[in-house]
């Protein structure tokens, strides 16, 4: 649905910033998106860590649990509002704002990556 969105008749769905909304969307939601790479990466290095019992794998765990639980709510409302756009041509509410969720729950991801 999220690449046929530039080309969609729809106004809603031509509306400033949505585009870049179903972008991150799929770097959010994908299972080889941008976030996934990152979570991997993180769960990775946590895994093969040495640290004295096992604190490192417990905090990057944890943190990733809180990453999962914030990507899964801002992704299903990112999807009901792109679904509701493309079907029922209602303006997705608060573009800029579940961007920039978005855009700071994959940086939190790959911080999370680069410290593990």
């Amino acid at each position: 649905m999220i690449t046929q969105i530039v080309a969609h008749p729809n106004a809603a769905l031509r509306a400033p910033g949505v585009t870049w909304l179903g972008e991150c969307y799929k770097q959010l939601n994908s299972s080889v998106g941008k976030f996934a790479a990152a979570t991997l990466i993180a769960d990775t290095a946590a895994v093969e860590s040495t640290s004295p019992g096992d604190a490192t794998f417990r905090g990057v765990d944890h943190a990733l649990r809180l990453l999962d639980v914030a990507r899964d709510a801002l992704a299903l409302r990112i999807k009901r509002e792109l679904e509701n756009a493309a079907f029922d041509g209602k303006a997705v509410r608060h573009v800029g704002r579940q961007l920039f969720g978005c855009q700071l729950i994959i940086h939190a991801a790959n911080v999370l990556a680069s410290h593990s």
